[in-house]
This record gives C-alpha cells, structure tokens and sequence, in this order.
C-alpha cells in the first residue's frame, strides 16, 4: 500500500479554505459618519459687496444643499416690501431681489438654520450674506439678550428690530405699530442676538413675537418687549492674531492672516474718526442689551375656558386676572341663591357650586368690570350611562375630602391638619368626630378655613413624629349636594421639627419699594411661600421641607401684590423681577443663611 503524504494535502486544504473566506461577501462597514457642515465656495457678486447694482445672487456649496424653513429661517435687513425669491439649484441658492434697493445702504440676508446638505442633513448655522448699495459697508454692531419678563428665560426665535427716526408723518414712539423695522435679526436658542453692518445713529430697539408675519406690532397676542431709551451701535474691533513665542523652542511660525476682501476705506468706523486704542472704552460704554419680553393684557377680557369636571361644578378660566366677574344665569328665574362662589388665589379663575334643583343645561352670561364678555351654554347633569347585564349596581356616591397629611406626615408647624372635601357643606356635626391621640381619646377642635365651608382645619396641640387617628362616622358631613360621608378611620402622622430646615435671608435691595419675595421649587411650578417686604432686613422662612429652591423678587411698583405685565402705548414696562444667583438647598436640621444685595 502506498502512503501519500500527509503535509501536501494539508496545505491544498488550507489554500481553500483561504480562497473561499476571500469569495464570501461581507458588507462593507464605510468611514465615519459625515458630520461636516457644507461649506460656501464662492458668491456672485461676491460677500460684503459695494456699490452693488446685482438683482440676483448665486452661492456656491462645496456639497448638495436644501433648504430648511426658508419662510422662517431666511430674512433680509432692512426688510423688503417683497421679500427675495430664494432657490436651490444643485450645489447653489440662487436669490432673485425683487424690489428696489435704497442707495448707500447696507443690507444682510441671514439663513439662521435654513441650509442643511442633502446627506447627513448638517446645518450651516448662521450664514449671512453682506453686502452694500453704496461705496461702503457699515459695521457697527448690538448685542444683547431677549428674556421672559415674569421668569427670565431666554426667549429664542423671536425677533430684535431697530427703529430709525426718519419718517415725516409718523413719531418715532409709533412705527413699530404702523411700519416694519429698519433692521432686524432673530434670537438663537438662549435669547442672544447681534445686530450687525449698523450705521451710525440712534435707533428704538425692541423685540417682536411676529404671528403673522407682518414685522408689526399689531396682534394683542404678540409678545413684545422695548427699551425706554435710544441706542447706539458700536464698533467690534477684530483681534489681532498673536504671535507665537520665538524664545521656545517648540514654537509654530505664525499662519499667515488672509487679506480682507475689502480695503479700510471701504469699512466705516464707529464715527470714522475714533481711534483703535478707543475700542476698550467703547465697549465698557456699550454693553450688552438685556431686553424683557412680556404679554400686554388687552382690554377686552376673555374666557379661556369652561366646563363641568363633574355635577355640580362649574369651572371658568379667565385670560386675565378678573376686576369685578359676574354671573347671570338666564334660564334659573330670580334665583339669587342658585350657586357657591368660590375664586381661586390670583383671581384667574372661578368655581360655581350649583346649591338647588336645576335643569340639564345651564345658560350663564359673563360679565367683567360691568362689561359683558360672553354667554356659555352648559350641560351640568351627568348623563345616564346604560349597564350591562352582568355589570354589578355601583355605589352609591359619597362625598369625599383630600387631606395635607398624606405620604410623609404633614407639616404642623406651618398648617394645621386640614379636610377638604369634594363639595362645600351644607350640614355638618363636628361633635361625633373622634381623634386617637396615643392613648387618648379626644373629640378635636374643628374650624372652617375659608368662606364657602369646603375646608375644615383640625385644631390641636400636635406632638412631634407621632402618629393620630381620625374616627369620622358615617352621614356627619352633608355636601349641598346632598350627598354624604361613610364611616372611615383615617390615620396620619405629624413630622418631627428635625426633618425640617430654616432660612434667614437678608434682603438688601438698591432702590427703596414693596417688594414680594417668593420661595419657589427648583422648577418654579409651585410657590412654597411668599412674604411681603418693604425696607431691607431680615426674612425668616421656617420649618421648610427639604429640598432646592430658587428665590425671586417682584418690585411691586402699584402694591397690589401680584405681578403686573407691560403696555407699550402707555410706555409701561412690565414689573420687574430679580432671582437670586444661586439654587438655595434646605437640608433637615440645617439653618441657612443668605445675604442678597441687588
């Protein structure tokens, strides 16, 4: 028997199996994701044009583009009775002007985020097309923020315009209610803007929630914001490149700069006669505009909303803080007493609790301040809902209440224990309640806490971290409704003075006033506590849970403590308000104090 060799025919094995690992497919894994925006190669005519006389415009990409929100995203300054004709083509936006352009006048077409390539969808943020109708281009500059006036917060996509005094007809105080700006920009995502290529002049600066799309301010809805006095551009001088250290030995030669495309004669200074050592000092004298965004109230009140939660409950939310709201019911006779009234803290909404017989619908006419403002219809009945044969009867109503005491205890050296119950009370019979006091038995003092006896507060001398027992029998309280209690034992436990923290503030405030100081949660849903302060000094809050929260001020100018909003045509600027700079975190058993000069 011959014997083949056994290397060889190893080796022709290990060839195939090369071969056939080379001929299976294997999806190609590519480079990495394409997170370059695309960049302009060239204009026609070119960026930061002069003496420009074009009526069309071509901007080449170095990659496909499309266009994002152009209506929104792309805006020409000084606005234009027509606004440019703009169009992709390929790699390039072409912008036909269709209207006259004003001599020696520089204009800026920005894209905000509109251009995007076609790909990745990466946005070219910001991109702005310079260029000017006369032998220079301005370049004077604003900066600033637009903010909530209530709460602060940037305001972002809205626009900042500028006024210039050159109308014959109109006062400068009113063109933003009769014409559109003559410059404007928009916010970004924190409420920054710059305003740039300015000449040099006064201007009325104000910031314009537009909703429809006029760059006026005639919708009472549109938020709006000014600033009581005029402002002046300035001139951003362009750092000077450094150069590198030669004494190290490390050191890169200096990249050469690129020559501006246009000459110094061709770019007007602040007032072409400033020197560039006067830069700092123009800056220190110009600084960033803040502007304060508010909501005017309009004269005409309005119902926001209306409808019946459940029966026997009628709820109206107002658009405004009511004056004087009234309510007629037309399809009740003379009733007079046919409902509770119950108003909420700020005055916004209102709660009527039906008290008698009433039909299925309900016809009010609303009224504020003597002012009619609308007539409701209303189905008040809950509709009868068949049962299915297998379904069970369900049980019969109850009146039911919510409590302070529930999850961790409620806190007894800010409240009492207090029982607020689904609708106010008709009857009642505090005598056969019974509390479980340890091992004491006692019959608790009970008071109404407000006018239309909906909430009942438990007075007694509570123990620290204990817990108490409420014994309610059955039919003690009757709703106006008629209905009724069952018998329940409801147990709850007061706190321990431990678990609490304090803070001592002191309030030191520049100009004299009533000023309302609110303690609010980190979010600013809910208002923990507010005090009402007068002259600088001390502030105690108390027995605080646990917690972070933000501190905020009102300068209550007409001491009605409450905020109020603005009014440009009255050239009232809305209240303001001042946060302090830093979170304020409450830790039991901890005493914080905290100085705040503003």
């Amino acid at each position: 028997m011959i014997q083949k060799p056994l290397l060889p025919l190893l080796s022709l094995l290990s060839i195939m199996m090369l071969f056939y690992g080379c001929a299976n497919p294997v999806t190609p894994t590519g480079g990495p994701k394409d997170v370059t925006p695309p960049k302009v190669i060239s204009c026609t005519p070119p960026n930061l044009s002069t003496n420009f006389k074009a009526t069309s415009i071509r901007i080449s990409f170095s990659e496909f583009v499309g266009l994002k929100n152009p209506a929104s995203e792309i805006f020409i300054s000084p606005p234009l009775p027509k606004a440019p004709d703009t169009r992709i083509r390929g790699k390039d936006i072409l912008i036909k002007l269709q209207d006259t352009l004003r001599p020696n006048t520089t204009y800026s077409i920005s894209f905000g985020q509109a251009i995007a390539d076609i790909t990745e969808n990466n946005l070219l943020k910001g991109f702005t097309y310079v260029f000017s109708t006369g032998p220079y281009v301005d370049s004077l500059s604003i900066k600033g923020k637009v903010i909530s006036a209530a709460d602060h917060q940037p305001q972002k996509n809205v626009f900042v315009t500028l006024y210039i005094n050159n109308n014959d007809t109109l006062p400068l105080d009113s063109l933003p209610l009769k014409l559109p700006p003559y410059y404007l920009t928009k916010t970004g995502d924190q409420g920054e803007f710059t305003l740039t290529n300015l000449q040099q002049a006064d201007f009325k600066m104000m910031a314009l929630a537009d909703q429809n799309g006029d760059l006026i301010f005639n919708q009472p809805s549109e938020k709006i914001a000014f600033l009581d006095s005029l402002v002046k551009p300035y001139y951003i001088e362009i750092p000077k490149p450094v150069a590198p250290d030669t004494l190290k030995k490390d050191s890169v030669p200096a990249k050469p700069v690129k020559k501006p495309i246009l000459t110094p004669e061709q770019i007007r200074k602040a007032d072409s006669v400033r020197e560039a050592d006067s830069v700092k000092a123009l800056n220190a004298k110009y600084p960033s505009y803040v502007l304060s965004m508010f909501e005017e109230i309009d004269s005409t009140q309005r119902i926001s909303k209306s409808n019946v939660p459940r029966e026997g409950m009628i709820v109206f939310i107002f658009k405004y803080p009511f004056r004087d709201a009234t309510f007629s019911p037309l399809n009740l006779g003379h009733d007079t007493s046919w409902c509770i009234r119950e108003n909420t803290p700020n005055r916004d909404s209102v709660i009527l609790w039906l008290t008698g017989p009433h039909p299925d619908t309900i016809i009010i006419k609303v009224a504020d301040n003597g002012k009619i403002i609308d007539t409701v219809r209303l189905d008040v009945r809950k509709k009868e809902v068949k049962k299915k044969k297998e379904e069970k009867d369900a049980p019969p109503e109850r009146l039911t209440f919510t409590t302070n005491g529930g999850g961790g205890g409620f806190n007894q050296y800010r409240s009492q224990f207090t029982l607020t119950f689904s609708y106010p009370l008709r009857r009642w019979d505090f005598s056969r309640l019974q509390m479980i006091d340890g091992k004491d038995t006692l019959k608790p003092r009970c008071l109404f806490a407000d006018s239309i006896r909906r909430r009942v507060g438990i007075i007694h001398k509570w123990k620290e971290d204990k817990p108490y027992k409420l014994l309610i029998p059955d039919s003690v309280f009757y709703g106006i409704n008629g209905l009724t209690t069952d018998s329940l034992k409801y147990e709850f436990k007061s706190r321990a003075q431990k678990d609490f923290g304090n803070l001592v503030l002191t309030f030191n405030p520049t100009r004299p006033g009533q000023y309302i100081i609110q303690v609010l949660n980190d979010k600013e849903s809910v208002v923990v506590e507010e005090q009402i302060a007068t002259t600088p000094g001390k502030l105690k809050f108390n027995n605080m849970t646990t917690g972070k929260f933000k501190i905020k001020a009102i300068l209550d100018k007409n001491r009605n403590k409450r905020w109020d909003t603005g009014n440009y045509k009255k050239n009232l600027q809305p209240e303001e308000v001042f946060y302090l700079p830093k979170i304020i975190e409450i830790r039991a058993n901890w005493d914080i104090e905290e100085t705040w000069d503003f």
